[in-house]
């Protein structure tokens, strides 16, 4: 593991620190590209598809859809001491809403299909804006073209975490006795814990599995403020951020990771930019698909 830097921002979570700070599996790699379907909720646009498709866990990612209604979900300040940050109301937007670019993990809760999404959008009045997508409540307006990497017999699965008092995505096996198939391209799931820098844990997740190239599809997850490579710095305690592209690549300083993310802060506001090395904690969990290349 890399060694961990030190933050100017960080956050108290109620629970007492795990000490697995980065939680992945891997599995024979599966990619589908799908339709999500006019007039179906997002969830089940997204897991009927799938699970025709024998993909289990993984992430899917879309653009420029139109949906109608949107309903969604901001980061906020935790208004007490049991959560480091938490949810704002919920909103939402009647028509005219197109989604410019997403990110979902496909997973399981109490085992039925359950998605985590954060989305960039742009309303009618051609504002762009950003958060969590309420998945059963967000419905297709016009179909569109969606892809998903993913696994069979693995998923990510909801579990309650003491460490940050919510209930997050845990990498799953749903077969123990199948262990993964030996060559081909892989997947790997993985979950990022709090303070770990987002960039290095990336790294850290392809070295555990012998990974010298990979592509970043899936990525939903909040981090603390934000630090990017330009220069600019963000201060916000609350954010949610997606991946916009991302890649770790082998060369002379060892095994590097470049993350251009959209990020959210509890205004709705939208940033985008490459994540500075180092210097970018994770707040509350980091859900994280690698592509091997």
């Amino acid at each position: 593991m890399s060694a961990r830097p030190a933050f100017a921002r960080t956050v108290r979570h109620p629970g007492k620190p795990d000490p697995v700070r980065i939680v992945t599996l891997e599995a024979p790699a599966l990619r589908h590209d799908f339709t999500l379907q006019a007039g179906h909720n997002l969830r089940d646009a997204m897991s009927i598809p799938l699970a025709q498709a024998g993909i289990d866990g993984g992430t899917v990612r879309f653009e420029n859809l139109q949906v109608k209604p949107l309903h969604f979900l901001m980061p906020a300040l935790a208004v007490d001491d049991q959560h480091a940050a938490f949810y704002s109301d919920p909103h939402s937007m009647e028509e005219g809403t197109l989604i410019e670019y997403a990110v979902a993990t496909y997973g399981r809760k109490d085992g039925e299909p359950f998605v985590h999404c954060h989305a960039v959008w742009r309303g009618r009045d051609g504002q762009r804006q950003g958060g969590h997508l309420m998945m059963d409540k967000t419905v297709v307006a016009a179909s569109g073209q969606a892809q998903a990497w993913g696994v069979r017999d693995a998923t990510m699965a909801t579990r309650y975490d003491p460490e940050t008092n919510f209930t997050l995505f845990h990498p799953t096996r749903l077969n123990d006795a199948a262990p993964p198939a030996a060559g081909g391209k892989r997947v790997v799931l993985a979950r990022i814990r709090p303070d770990e820098d987002l960039t290095m844990a990336v790294e850290d997740a392809c070295r555990s599995h012998g990974i010298a190239d990979a592509i970043v599809r899936g990525s939903v997850g909040s981090i603390i403020g934000a630090d990017f490579e330009d220069g600019r710095v963000l201060e916000d305690r609350a954010t949610e951020i997606l991946v916009r592209a991302g890649e770790v690549k082998d060369g002379p300083q060892g095994l590097r990771a470049r993350l251009e993310i959209g990020l959210i802060n509890p205004e709705g506001k939208v940033c985008e930019g490459v994540l500075a090395r180092g210097r970018n904690p994770v707040l509350i969990c980091f859900e994280l698909v690698l592509e091997e290349r």
